[in-house]
């Protein structure tokens, strides 16, 4: 019995050895490793705030919304227009480059009251990717805002 034992536990060592054996060596293919993660790209808005006569608007707080299919869910910390009414963003996302703008009036009678107002951004197709997960870079550099006075502050 000892010995039928001894046979049996040979065999079954044997065979799970060349098991791990070959599973081992098939693992070890020529197409390296899996990249994980999500495909993005290199977003960038410039632009201005401007009230009915072309002047610049500073201090009016720029909102970037961020659009995926018809809905504008995620939003991005809001920008600031400095003095020249100008404001920029740059970022990597994972999106399809769909944008809602929405500037409002935030520092009161300070620079005149102001309407708060929002554009929609639609950029093209990222370009210079890697062939990999970075897509590209869009970038949108002549946006202008305008801005109606609020009369009623």
């Amino acid at each position: 019995m000892k010995k039928v034992k001894n046979v049996w536990l040979r065999c079954s060592a044997w065979l799970l050895n060349s098991i791990l054996l070959l599973l081992g060596f098939s693992s070890c293919d020529s197409n390296g490793s899996e990249m994980y993660g999500t495909p993005y790209a290199t977003y960038s808005l410039k632009g201005k705030v401007v009230d009915a006569q072309k002047q610049p608007i500073p201090d009016i707080e720029v909102k970037i919304k961020i659009g995926r299919g018809g809905d504008y869910h995620s939003q991005i910390a809001p920008l600031k227009t400095n003095a020249s009414g100008e404001f920029a963003f740059k970022e990597n996302l994972t999106i399809d480059g769909k944008f809602r703008l929405v500037a409002r009036d935030v520092d009161g009678t300070a620079n005149g009251s102001f309407k708060s107002d929002s554009i929609e951004i639609t950029m093209d197709k990222p370009s210079g990717g890697d062939g990999s997960w970075f897509q590209g870079s869009a970038s949108e550099e002549d946006i202008v805002i305008t801005l109606q006075k609020d009369e009623a502050k």
